[in-house]
């Protein structure tokens, strides 16, 4: 008759693993995780690594040889594992730790090692790695297999705080970020750049806050002077957008905002400033020319981040448009 045929090497791999099981869980405690034989590319099993008994996503890749034929000594002290180098690339590729190991059947023992390059000797058509004889999975042996796991991190409650701030920016209208007297002298950027990195790694808060930051200085309330008129903050107001990229797209530009006329009375020589008879407002004159440096720094920024993420032009326009209306109170759309 005609059949598939259940050969010696089938049963001793299927005997190997079953030992291999038994051993882990009994002396590690882990789950021994078969790999399906049409995924098997050279990685037999995985060994999931549990902690206090919680499994913790953490795996080492297993390469499995089972029997006598396998035992090969090299010396007194070590087996010599012998494999094809194609698995070879895969194991030193492999994202997670990969062992090699041997299983004695008749004495139900699995001998082991890391692989690693410093380990193996490469020949014509395979290459060769030792397998310490005194190198057995036992229960002694965990801590030092641990060391090829990175250790685990309870990402929850180091970020129940970062969740919390989520929150908060989610549950917020316009959003002021204050810069104190200490960042303006360092000529530090740093929060602000933090807090534009945050909003730009979540999409529902990189849409929210486009056009809807605005940026306060404060520590200079005793100063009568105008922010544009003190040279520490007019040097930081000039740089900012050489430090913070893509804060066009979230800086405030409607009759409400603040920051953007102060960047423009900054970068701009001022001919005369009036307050006139209504304290609420500011009359200044300058000479327009000195607008196209301005739009120049401003529309350069939004540019880049646009094409950085893949922004539509239709965006691109409607906030430069805004941009030129808060500078020039013209609407370029009419």
């Amino acid at each position: 008759m005609d059949f598939p045929k259940y050969i010696d090497s089938n049963k001793k791999g299927r005997n190997g693993l079953n030992i291999l099981t038994k051993i882990v869980e009994s002396e590690l405690g882990w789950i021994v995780r078969p790999n399906h034989i049409e995924d098997d590319f050279g990685i037999d099993a995985f060994f999931d690594v549990i902690i206090d008994g919680y499994v913790t996503g953490k795996s080492i890749a297993i390469q499995l040889k089972s029997g006598n034929s396998y035992l090969k000594e090299l010396n007194a002290e070590n087996w010599n594992f012998k494999g094809e180098k194609k698995h070879l690339n895969y194991y030193l590729n492999h994202d997670i730790p990969v062992l090699i190991i041997l299983v004695d059947i008749e004495q139900e023992r699995a001998y082991w090692e890391i692989c690693k390059v410093e380990y193996v000797d490469l020949h014509d058509k395979f290459w060769t790695m030792p397998i310490p004889k005194t190198q057995l999975i036992t229960s002694s042996q965990k801590e030092e297999l641990l060391k090829f796991v990175p250790e685990t991190v309870d990402y929850v409650s180091q970020l129940d705080e970062y969740w919390k701030g989520n929150k908060l920016l989610s549950e917020s209208g316009r959003l002021c970020i204050f810069a104190g007297k200490d960042d303006i002298k360092e000529m530090n950027y740093q929060p602000l750049i933090d807090l534009i990195s945050r909003i730009c790694s979540n999409k529902h808060h990189f849409s929210k806050f486009r056009e809807n930051i605005e940026i306060g200085i404060h520590g200079f309330d005793n100063d009568s002077r105008e922010l544009y008129q003190i040279p520490e903050i007019k040097k930081w107001i000039t740089k900012i957008f050489n430090n913070v990229p893509g804060l066009t797209y979230f800086l405030a530009n409607d009759e409400y905002s603040q920051f953007l006329k102060v960047f423009v009375f900054s970068s701009v020589k001022l001919i005369n400033i009036d307050k006139g008879l209504k304290r609420d407002k500011v009359w200044v004159e300058f000479d327009n020319k000195d607008l196209k440096s301005v739009f120049d720094i401003l529309f350069t920024d939004l540019n880049d981040f646009s094409e950085a993420f893949k922004l539509s032009m239709e965006i691109n326009k409607e906030i430069s448009n805004n941009i030129a209306k808060c500078i020039t109170g013209k609407n370029f759309n009419e």
